[in-house]
């Protein structure tokens, strides 16, 4: 027990600001999710050059409602918000900013001429607080896709790993020896409380993103647990939301705990080792 203890620890100080990152970016992506592609407008056939697009870009700020008299128009083959596959048809794009006090920006695919996506300041802001750091959406990265995906996948079935120690041990922990005190104890309870729903959501997250490597049928199920998408919780929006909102609360608290209590724990290790401490030995690390 003493071996899991060590790993757990250790594996706490590399994982959990993870966790809490997972968890409080989770809440933001529940209210502000990343910038799907959708088209609209009339298709116009392959668009060749910036006028034709900057044409496409009034007609839909004039059906819009939208002033787009101060746009300005480039011509990208990708950026943070249209790096995922499924702009691949679309490419090049041309990406028209209005320069508006809501901050608009148009996406308006080459091949067909529709637009294909539209962002304000806003959402783009709020999902650098949310998708991008959850998903770890850093451009350079998630445009080798395969290297991204491995990557989330390993993160992912490490902190599964962690997790699952951290239940066996406090498992293991109950009626046995005397009781944890302070933040320990507090960590220990609500991390045996919160467990099932602690291996679960990281769980489901890590078959969310296995592609086929392990599991061969649809993540469909999977993506669906991660986000609570199912009924009847989708029927009770406001039940959903405050399910989602109060566990990632609970989850980033007791992530922030066992973070400091790793730290600590090691801290009070390497001062035995190097004589500077006379802490007597945690609980845990007996």
């Amino acid at each position: 027990m003493r071996v899991l203890a060590t790993v757990h620890r250790w594996w706490g100080v590399v994982f959990c600001l993870l966790f809490a990152m997972w968890f409080a970016s989770g809440i933001v992506m529940h209210f502000v999710p990343f910038p799907a592609r959708s088209v609209t407008g009339a298709a116009t056939g392959s668009v060749h050059s910036t006028q034709a697009a900057r044409d496409i870009v009034a007609a839909y700020a004039r059906s819009h409602g939208l002033d787009a008299s101060q746009a300005s128009i480039e011509t990208i083959e990708h950026d943070q918000w249209t790096v995922a596959g499924g702009f691949n048809s679309d490419r090049p794009l041309f990406r028209a900013g209005f320069n508006d006090s809501l901050g608009t920006e148009l996406y308006v695919s080459s091949a067909t001429g529709n637009v294909v996506l539209t962002t304000t300041r806003n959402s783009r802001l709020a999902n650098y607080f949310g998708s991008i750091v959850h998903w770890i959406y850093a451009t350079p990265l998630r445009h080798h896709r395969e290297a991204w995906s491995a990557m989330m996948w390993w993160l992912s079935l490490l902190a599964t790993i962690g997790a699952t120690l951290g239940v066996v041990i406090g498992l293991a922990r109950l009626g046995t020896g005397p009781a944890y005190q302070g933040l320990q104890r507090w960590h220990h309870i609500s991390g045996l409380i919160f467990a099932p729903f602690l291996l679960a959501w990281i769980f489901s997250g890590f078959l969310s993103v296995d592609d086929g490597r392990v599991f061969t049928q649809s993540d469909a199920l999977f993506r669906a647990l991660h986000a609570l998408d199912f009924e009847p919780l989708n029927s009770h929006l406001w039940l959903r939301t405050g399910l989602i909102v109060g566990l990632c609360l609970c989850g980033f608290a007791f992530s922030l705990t066992g973070m400091v209590l790793a730290l600590r724990i090691s801290r009070n290790h390497a001062g035995g080792v190097n004589g500077t401490s006379n802490s007597k030995p945690t609980i845990a690390s007996r």
